[in-house]
């Protein structure tokens, strides 16, 4: 006698359940895990080159705005602003991604919306949070020119996860014949292109931490980067690779 499959409330097997998920984010390789969690860290503790740039002009002692239970300010020391904030960011990503794929290997998945905040909150919040912090006590305030490519960054992240691991179903994907006839090349080709739009995120964050602008030659480089995928994945088409 064979065994019943389980089915969820849509009438899928487990199996059928795993590749719709595959196909919407829901699960994520070991490596696309890996990778997320390395650059997120990453993005998380990015913040303290603001500080490090910016250390002579940020008070000793930063005022935050907060009373305390004496009824003072509730202050704290300029390297707790500094490295302690992103520090906090980079332990809390680090834990919410450590949860995230033990649930995952424990067939029990989080809500979509626990899932993104999980994998993308603390990122978030500390480029946008714990840099602007950072501006203001330094007297410099968190300004357009400073947001601006911080949320470019963010979003050429966020796009290089999506194509880390991208199925054909996506809309969102390179449509060219020579890479779409080979599933060889497909994953190849999105999987190198994912990793290219993640770095040139970083890059991005990285200049704008460190110089508080974008110089010209980075700007080369982010392009050079987001280039890059197509042209590789084309020859590994022509060398059937």
């Amino acid at each position: 006698m064979g065994t019943k499959k389980s089915t969820n409330k849509y009438g899928m097997t487990r199996r059928q359940e795993k590749e719709a998920g595959k196909i919407f984010g829901k699960y994520v390789t070991k490596e696309k895990a890996l990778t997320l969690a390395i650059a997120t860290t990453l993005t998380c503790l990015m913040p303290a080159l603001v500080g490090v740039r910016l250390w002579d002009s940020i008070p000793e002692i930063v005022e935050t705005g907060l009373i305390g239970a004496s009824g003072s300010d509730d202050s704290m020391p300029r390297a707790v602003l500094v490295f302690g904030i992103p520090g906090l960011m980079a332990v809390l990503n680090i834990i919410c991604h450590g949860q995230l794929w033990l649930n995952q290997k424990a067939e029990k998945l989080a809500p979509q919306a626990s899932r993104i905040v999980g994998r993308w909150g603390f990122p978030v919040l500390s480029s946008l949070f714990a840099s602007g912090c950072t501006l203001s006590a330094a007297g410099v305030g968190l300004k357009v020119d400073f947001v601006a490519p911080c949320v470019l960054s963010l979003i050429f992240l966020l796009l290089g996860s999506h194509f880390f691991d991208c199925p054909k179903e996506s809309k969102i994907s390179f449509r060219l014949r020579v890479i779409e006839r080979s599933p060889t090349v497909w994953s190849f080709t999105h999987r190198l292109a994912g990793i290219c739009w993640m770095l040139a995120g970083l890059i991005i964050l990285l200049f704008i931490t460190l110089y508080g602008t974008l110089p010209a030659y980075s700007a080369v480089i982010t392009v050079v980067l987001l280039a890059l995928a197509l042209p590789v994945g084309a020859y590994k088409a022509k060398s059937g690779t």
